[in-house]
């Protein structure tokens, strides 16, 4: 299989999970702070949610809270839920994670994100194969 093709299976296996949860809340157009289900992706918000903080992934910013990934948009002001940076380190997996222990390395498994533990924190891993 070519490396394109595996690259484009990796981004579906950390990303279609996500979208069948967020294709789970149909009609939510507010959330609270306190995310009972994750947020729709792209879904526009006015303000970050208490408590966020800034990661930088590749060239870009993201805005981090409890799981959840944002971007700015710049023209409209507001904040977009984006799916997980490969690469980006959190301080720690929120809540509710799963630990998995595969081939001699653990790793940690929140709403079908992959994290592994790096020096800095956890970082947004592709899932392994």
């Amino acid at each position: 299989m070519p490396s394109s093709s595996k690259l484009i299976l990796r981004h579906l296996a950390v990303f279609f999970p996500l979208l069948i949860l967020a294709a789970a809340t149909p009609g939510r157009a507010f959330y609270p702070k306190e995310f009972a289900y994750p947020p729709v992706l792209s879904q526009a918000l006015d303000a970050l949610p208490d408590g966020f903080i800034t990661i930088g992934a590749g060239y870009e910013t993201f805005y981090y809270s409890k799981g959840v990934f944002y971007q700015k948009i710049v023209i409209d002001n507001k904040y977009t839920v984006v799916p997980p940076p490969v690469g980006a380190v959190i301080f720690c997996v929120p809540r509710g994670y799963q630990y998995l222990f595969l081939d001699g390395t653990s790793y940690y498994v929140y709403r079908g994100v992959y994290y592994k533990r790096v020096l800095e924190g956890y970082e947004v891993i592709y899932p392994p194969v």
